[in-house]
C-alpha cells in the first residue's frame, strides 16, 4: 500500500486540532487549559479505541478555551508548573489537584484575563533538578525549575521573563 499521504492517527471534528501527545500506561493524567482549568483523572478511564475514531471528552470546556497539555504523573513529589503569555509562572503541589472523573469541568489553576495577556501558553510536571526553556517573542531564557516559586492554584505566580510576549516553554 502507498503511504505517501501518512495515515489517519485520530478522526478530528471541524475546528478541533491534536495539541498535545503522550505515551500513557495505568497512570494519573493532568489536563491544563489555556483559560487556566486543570482536571486529573486516570488514563484508564479513556477507553481503546481505533486510529480513526474521535475519542471521548477529557474535560468540559467553556466557550473559547482549549486544552494546552496533558501531564503524566510518574512522580508524587513533581509539582505542576503553568506560565502565561505575560511571561508569569508558578509551581502548584499535586496536593492543589483532586482526583476526578474524566469528562467533568475541573478545577482553576490560573485565574486569566486575556486582555492582560494572562492566558495559559504552557505547563509542564516538574521536579527541582529539572531546567526550562522560556520562549518569548523577543528572547528566550533557561531557567532552574526550582527558579519558578510554589504557591497555591489561586496565586498569580512571579515574573520569569520580561518585556516579552511567552509564545511557549520546553521542559529541557
Amino acid at each position: 500500500t502507498n503511504r505517501n499521504n501518512g495515515i489517519i492517527a485520530i478522526g478530528l471534528k471541524e475546528g478541533d486540532s491534536v495539541v498535545d501527545v503522550t505515551f500513557l500506561e495505568d497512570e494519573e493524567v493532568i489536563l491544563i487549559t489555556k483559560n487556566g482549568m486543570s482536571i486529573r483523572f486516570m488514563s484508564k478511564e479513556v477507553p481503546l479505541s481505533g486510529r480513526a475514531t474521535k475519542g471521548v471528552k477529557a474535560i468540559k470546556l467553556n466557550e473559547g478555551d482549549e486544552v494546552i497539555s496533558i501531564l503524566p504523573i510518574h512522580k508524587d513529589t513533581d509539582e505542576v508548573a503553568v506560565f502565561s503569555k505575560s511571561g508569569l509562572g508558578k509551581k502548584c503541589k499535586l496536593t492543589e489537584f483532586s482526583l476526578q472523573a474524566r469528562g467533568g469541568k475541573g478545577l482553576l489553576v490560573y485565574k486569566t484575563d486575556d486582555a492582560e495577556g494572562k492566558t495559559l501558553v504552557g505547563a509542564e510536571m516538574l521536579s527541582d533538578e529539572d531546567n526550562l526553556l522560556l520562549i518569548g517573542n523577543k528572547t528566550s531564557i533557561c531557567i532552574s525549575a526550582v527558579d519558578v516559586p510554589t504557591l497555591s492554584r489561586t496565586g498569580i505566580g512571579n515574573i520569569l521573563i520580561k518585556n516579552n510576549i511567552l509564545t511557549s516553554v520546553v521542559k529541557l
